[in-house]
């Protein structure tokens, strides 16, 4: 079920895993910074942004996964899909071997 803001815009909620690139020290802080910056501008929450100790389940072994909710959801995949954030993404491939971004209504199944 999914919830609305205020405004009656229907919410939404991103997760996001991430699998380092080599090297990818030399640009996380400006990488975390600018996109810290970025959610902000646009009204996100970010709900988690931990590091991954271990998959119990799966092949894959992300090293970072994020949780982040958006007041809008139909502003989502426009701040994602072009504009700023693609400025953004040649440094996050620095920082990233392999990149995932989903979107879910936000709320309880």
């Amino acid at each position: 079920m999914s919830t609305r803001a205020n405004s009656g815009a229907v919410r939404a909620t991103v997760a996001i895993q991430g699998t380092f690139a080599p090297g990818y020290e030399q640009h996380f802080d400006d990488y975390s910074s600018l996109m810290r910056e970025f959610l902000a501008r646009h009204g996100a929450t970010v709900v988690r942004r931990q590091l991954v100790e271990k998959t119990i389940y799966g092949r894959a072994r992300p090293d970072l996964f994020m949780v982040i909710d958006f007041p809008d959801r139909s502003v989502v995949e426009l701040l994602f899909l072009q504009g700023e954030y693609l400025g953004i993404v040649p440094l996050r491939n620095k920082v990233f071997a392999e990149f995932e971004m989903h979107v879910a209504a936000h709320g309880e199944v």
